[in-house]
């Protein structure tokens, strides 16, 4: 793979070559939908020849990027075998339908037999497996319908609409569980574990959303002295009062051993027309930011001293912010952090924002002294086999579908911007120069 010079990192074009492949599945079956309406509505020599013509084209295109689907292959021989035929004959004309569906329902239930489902040939064997064999699956049942249908339903006129009505129908099926659902194994989970630890989700209506309160104030009371002469009360209600107003815009999860909560970290996902308080106290927009890729505010991180030196406690702090990110789309992470803490946030991979030459490299906020921290989101799940990468810890423990779901997306959205526009290109020498 070819790298930048200075930086190790791949160049645009690798990420072209890496990223976008997967979606020529969606192109694929597009492609395939457009020739089956050519074929059975059409039903001329001209539509075969354009049917061919798009598939050849599919094929240099997917070739390009290194994919090499036995389905696109197959279905261009498939197609010139049509026009020869036509040549001589004019016999089977009504029956195209009926080939091609037979053809389809056999070579997809072929690679399904020997555990190849044609999606895979479009991501390299990469992904969740189960996703490939549902969709390979159910694109094969369709096929094997839509060849019934077709044959059992000559001569009236439903033997070419049903199937196509089928295959559309798989079509968006597919895009859905691509793109917006795939079970509830696969949502983002208020409750998991790893090992003897609990993470879950609380609200400020949660009967442990008190609990939540008073941890956070200890910590705080103990470790940074605010000079404001607050009572530990004191600071309990005014935490309990600020995320009652956030209301629904906020994510609180905590960690528990035993019943007892040992670490939490509060989560903020922009929303439009609207800013981050953080903002406001450095007097700064992070606005050319959004302009790239959505946002994730992350606060209130506190782990207990004695369980800092277990992985396991920030794995699952990290997994919490980490698949909420995944799940709201988001390219940018952004954060606050007491001198104290800088250590907890660099260990999940945020990097200091501002140098000490910087005005904004420290700022006051709610009387106490922060130091802003980002972390690029995008490129932690892009590159994340990357051995640059290596220093960034990115959890085993990640919703595998949330990922890929991301993956996608992001694919789609950013396929015709320009490669300055993609989160995952953007360095922090440039997330600093544009702020």
């Amino acid at each position: 793979m070819e790298s930048d010079n200075n930086t190790g990192e791949p160049t645009p074009r690798d990420d072209v070559k890496k990223l976008f492949p997967v979606l020529f599945v969606f192109f694929s079956f597009a492609n395939m939908i457009v020739c089956l309406g050519l074929v059975m509505f059409v039903q001329h020599s001209v539509a075969y020849m354009l049917c061919a013509l798009l598939y050849a084209v599919l094929i240099a295109t997917e070739l390009h990027f290194h994919i090499k689907s036995p389905i696109s292959v197959s279905m261009l021989g498939l197609y010139v075998g049509i026009i020869i035929l036509d040549y001589f004959t004019e016999q089977y004309q009504g029956y195209g339908g009926v080939i091609i569906f037979a053809w389809l329902s056999l070579i997809s239930g072929l690679l399904l037999l020997f555990g190849m489902p044609f999606t895979t040939f479009y991501s390299k064997g990469r992904g969740i497996k189960q996703l490939h064999y549902t969709i390979s699956t159910l694109w094969f049942v369709v096929y094997t319908f839509s060849l019934m249908t077709s044959a059992l339903l000559i001569p009236h006129v439903s033997f070419l609409i049903v199937p196509y009505l089928l295959c559309i129908g798989c079509g968006f099926l597919t895009i859905f569980f691509n793109f917006v659902w795939f079970g509830k194994r696969n949502e983002l989970q208020p409750y998991f574990l790893i090992g003897d630890l609990s993470f879950r989700k609380i609200t400020p209506h949660s009967t442990d959303f008190n609990r939540f309160c008073h941890f956070y104030a200890q910590q705080t009371y103990h470790s940074i002295d605010d000079g404001s002469g607050k009572t530990k009360g004191e600071i309990v209600d005014d935490l309990a009062n600020h995320e009652r107003q956030l209301e629904k815009v906020s994510h609180i999860f905590i960690a528990e051993h035993k019943e007892k909560i040992i670490g939490c970290i509060r989560c903020i996902v922009d929303k439009r027309n609207s800013s981050f308080s953080m903002e406001k106290d450095m007097q700064l927009s992070f606005d050319p930011l959004r302009r790239i890729g959505k946002i994730l505010y992350v606060g209130r991180l506190a782990v207990d001293p004695i369980y800092r030196d277990r992985p396991d406690v920030l794995n699952g702090l990290f997994k919490c912010f980490a698949e909420l990110a995944l799940s709201k789309d988001i390219s940018f992470v952004v954060a606050e952090s007491f001198a104290s803490r800088l250590p907890t946030y660099l260990k999940l991979g945020f990097e200091i924002l501002f140098d000490r030459s910087r005005k904004h490299h420290a700022y006051m906020s709610e009387n106490h002294i922060c130091h802003p921290v980002c972390l690029n989101f995008s490129k932690l799940i892009v590159y994340r086999n990357e051995s640059y990468l290596n220093k960034y810890q990115f959890s085993e423990f990640i919703n595998k579908y949330l990922a890929e779901r991301w993956y996608k997306r992001i694919a789609l959205w950013k396929l015709f911007k320009p490669s300055s526009r993609w989160p995952w290109r953007i360095s922090f020498q440039q997330i600093q120069m544009i702020l």
